[in-house]
């Protein structure tokens, strides 16, 4: 074998400190980078989901020898790993969004069939005996399969490395295929995808087949929804260079890329508060934690995170620090307030960027039984509601004039019609609220309130200003298709229960 260039050698380096360099395929690479650079949002991202493996080892030997220290071990290491995610998205690592959330979902399931077992362990042990025999089984059918696929396993390991070589990212206009023997691979990627995203999809499907095949060179072609080539990533095979060619794309004024949709959301989101206030009060406020103000005045729970650093503290001066960028002035009757509020408010991020506005609304069908949160003609948001029997949610043009959180709150749980959050309407009769009865959703049963489940009613209600626009009708209504998942935006926004946002009178609403 021929020896490593110096500049293989180079490439595989990374500098640290002044003579101090880490190199790139060290199993322990991201460890040690953390320990130099303890602020590193991407180091912490490694580490976390490494930790969170560790994690998982001691949790399945608590299954198998019901030993308290495993468990033990597992919650504080999960934990860790969980707080070093959340870091470093909060340090705004965007990657980190979707396993902070998966995480999170992960250990909270994780903990409900914890307690399901220590239930079942108190009324016997014969269930719990059967359990552990079958996981043994289980483990001993896994290690037979492991000897049998001992060698090929070996063997990929060792020559895992070969995809850890470093590859750069060119912007081309023109792609043009290289000219190989190689079956091409296509992967279909969404249409405006953001440059990460494609390049992280480009080299997932390289590791894959390079995991079937570790000897053959790989060439992946990305073509979108319009049959459009827009990224290759290329390896001859052996020791040389990954190569991966992309189409430039402008993340600023592209809105269509997963986090400048996340950010037109988001920046809609709190100038629509704005908008209501001033429809309201008819001013402008100099500070905008007034929309943030206790019930009845609890414009939003709390102002949005813009997504680029996941703050959402104002400021009047371009700093980078802070999340939103607010310049407050004098309004009139004859002053068109949206371009008003589009000029007042701005995310704070490197490039300037002239977001459009148009104040948020929602959009009930009667017929379909769907809920749209709309932005002009953008959808926001999409939900399957329940509604009221024999026709009695009211039509016509409302407005939500209170926002409650856990209503009714002093009634029971299983008597408590209105679940977590309550908007009651214009007509103060009925309301959009959440249930404890989920499986109402979709059916017409209530006396015609709108009725969500209740995690979706946390997201309606945080994102939603007061005296947002209401529309209910049965007329027919444009299909709505929402082709981003709203889930890495739910952490943007306020869904813990605030006490200041709850109210001590009972409501009467059409359930």
């Amino acid at each position: 074998m021929e020896p490593v260039s110096r500049l293989k050698i180079k490439d595989n380096l990374i500098p640290v400190s002044p003579g101090y360099f880490l190199a790139k395929s060290d199993p322990l690479f991201w460890r040690k980078l953390l320990k130099r650079k303890p602020e590193d949002a991407e180091a912490m991202y490694h580490v976390a989901l490494e930790i969170e493996q560790i994690a998982k080892n001691n949790l399945e030997k608590y299954m198998i020898t019901n030993t308290e220290a495993y468990l033990s071990t597992y919650r504080r290491v999960i934990n860790e790993a969980f707080d070093l995610l959340k870091k470093s998205f909060g340090k705004g690592y965007l990657k980190a969004r979707a396993e902070t959330l998966r995480m999170q979902e992960e250990i909270k399931t994780t903990e409900k069939r914890l307690t399901v077992l220590n239930k079942k362990s108190t009324r016997g042990s014969k269930a719990l005996i059967y359990f552990f025999l079958s996981v043994i089984i289980g483990l001993l059918l896994l290690i037979a399969f492991l000897i049998y696929n001992r060698s090929s396993t070996t063997y990929l390991e060792n020559q895992r490395y070969t995809y850890l070589l470093p590859y750069e990212v060119v912007e081309k206009k023109d792609l043009v295929l290289p000219q190989t023997d190689f079956e091409p691979i296509t992967i279909q990627v969404k249409r405006n995808i953001s440059k990460q995203l494609l390049v992280n999809q480009l080299m997932e499907t390289m590791k894959r087949d390079y995991d079937k095949n570790p000897q053959a060179g790989k060439l992946v072609v990305a073509v979108d929804e319009d049959q459009k080539d827009v990224g290759i990533a290329y390896w001859e095979g052996e020791d040389k260079e990954i190569e991966v060619y992309v189409y430039p794309s402008d993340p600023i004024t592209d809105l269509k890329t997963e986090e400048n949709s996340q950010l037109l959301e988001a920046t809609t989101v709190i100038r629509s508060a704005l908008y209501q206030f001033i429809r309201k009060n008819g001013y402008m406020p100099k500070d905008l934690t007034i929309l943030t103000q206790a019930y009845p005045n609890n414009y939003l729970s709390e102002l949005p995170k813009n997504p680029y650093n996941m703050k959402n503290n104002v400021t009047t001066s371009p700093s980078g620090d802070a999340g939103w960028l607010f310049f407050p002035s004098v309004v009139s009757s004859n002053m068109d307030l949206v371009s008003v509020v589009q000029q007042a408010i701005k995310p704070s991020i490197p490039k300037g960027i002239n977001l459009p506005f148009a104040p948020l609304e929602i959009s009930i069908n009667k017929i379909n039984h769907e809920l749209c949160v709309m932005s002009g003609d953008e959808p926001i948001r999409k939900y399957t509601v329940a509604l009221g029997k024999n026709d009695l949610t009211p039509e016509g043009r409302l407005q939500i004039t209170k926002k409650i959180v856990n209503p009714d709150k002093w009634v029971p749980k299983t008597d408590n019609v209105y679940g977590s959050r309550g908007m009651e309407l214009s007509n103060p009769n009925f309301a959009i609220h959440g249930t404890n009865s989920p499986d109402s959703i979709g059916k017409d049963v209530s006396l015609g309130c709108i009725r969500l489940d209740n995690p979706q009613m946390e997201d309606l209600y945080a994102l939603t200003p007061l005296y947002t626009s209401v529309n209910i009708s049965k007329a027919p209504t444009p299909e709505v298709n929402l082709e981003s998942d709203p889930r890495p935006c739910l952490a943007l926004y306020g869904h813990s229960d605030i006490a200041k946002e709850e109210d001590s009178n009972f409501y009467h609403w059409g359930g």
